[in-house]
Formats: C-alpha cells, structure tokens, sequence
C-alpha cells in the first residue's frame, strides 16, 4: 500500500514539474492536457484522477506551491551591525538570497507562471502573494531598526526606506528573471544592486 501511494505521488509530483515547464514557456492557455500526458507518458485519464479540476487545479497548486516554497525560503539571518556599510552589506546579502530563491528552477517556472497568468489568479492566491511580500518588508523593517537602533541613527524614514528597497528588489528580479530570463546573478548586477542600496542608506540613514 505505501508502495503505491509513493508510485502515486511520484506520478502527481511528474505531472506538476512538465505542466510547470510547459506553463512557463508556453503559456496557459496554449498548454493542453494532451500535451502533459504525453510528456508525463500517462495513460489518457490519469491526470484528471491527481487532477479532477484538471489543468486549472494544476495551475493553482503550481501557484500555491511556488508561493509557500518561496515564503519558507526567506530567511536573512541579518547579523549585529557596527556601521552603515555593514547595513549595506547585509543588504546585499538579503538581495542575494532572494535571488537564489526565485532563480532556482522550479521556483522561477512558478514565479514566471504566477506574474505572467496574473489574470487568472484567484483573491486568495493574490492575498498569498501579498502576505509574502509584507513578511519580507517586515523582516527588512525589523532588521533597520535593531540596527539603526544601536548606532543610534534616525529611525522615521525606515518603512519608507523598505518600501524603495523592496521597490528595487522587484524591478531587478523582474526585469533579469522575467524580460531578460536570466537566471545567472552577475557582476554587473552585482555592482549596480551595491551602488544602489549605498546611496539609498547613506541618504536616508546617514
């Protein structure tokens, strides 16, 4: 019996990594049961047993499961800071892992489904995806604040500074992930991320 629920899950698990390929690169709506079955090599019938909503119910568990994999990902573990040039550093690192989050492969199917089918989303995976980005500010809120709180630095500015940062976060993942699909965190990401947070904290920190 356990035997067969593994072989079950391993086929539902098969079904949900080719649909969340082929939702990525084609699209919904031109992506047909058919079509999973056949690259799936599942007898015709199978994926609406996983399935019984079909290729929608596909759709919203790829939307779920990319959601809560990348909400369990976040996790900074911001150390003490000494000055405004380790804030910015922890900064980058925060970014950094952020990007390797929604860079890694099945994460970045499902962010490029989740942005892209954004029409299709439901009030409740479009509250998910709210609830994710305001854990993220509020870690970063809470971070800013222990630190400026130690090198005795003005505190007012910080949700609005969080509120940029976030800001930038999102027009870099999405225009390198997105429009340039490029999974790859280069140098010159690198640099331009560095340069940035570095204006940003000495103008409103410093």
């Amino acid at each position: 019996m356990k035997k067969d629920s593994s072989k079950g899950e391993q086929q539902k698990n098969k079904i949900l990594m080719v649909a969340r390929e082929l939702f990525a690169t084609k699209g919904f709506e031109a992506t047909t049961t058919r079509e999973i079955n056949r690259q799936t090599n599942s007898a015709e019938g199978l994926l609406y047993y996983y399935f019984p909503h079909g290729k929608r119910e596909i759709l919203d568990t790829i939307i779920y499961e990319g959601i809560q994999s990348r909400l369990h990902a976040v996790d900074f573990n911001f150390q003490t800071v000494d000055s405004l040039a380790d804030i910015e550093t922890q900064l980058e690192r925060a970014f950094n892992q952020i990007w390797r989050i929604f860079s890694k492969q099945d994460n970045y199917y499902s962010f490029m489904i989740t942005i892209r089918e954004r029409a299709l989303l439901s009030d409740e995976q479009v509250k998910w995806l709210l609830e994710l980005i305001q854990n993220v500010k509020q870690v970063l809120i809470d971070f800013l604040t222990a630190a400026t709180k130690k090198l005795q630095l003005t505190q007012a500015a910080i949700p609005q500074l969080v509120g940029i940062i976030m800001s930038l976060f999102q027009s870099i993942i999405y225009r390198e992930l997105l429009i340039n699909n490029n999974q790859k965190l280069t140098a010159a990401i690198s640099t331009s991320i560095s340069g940035q947070l570095h204006l940003l904290v000495t103008s409103v920190l410093g």
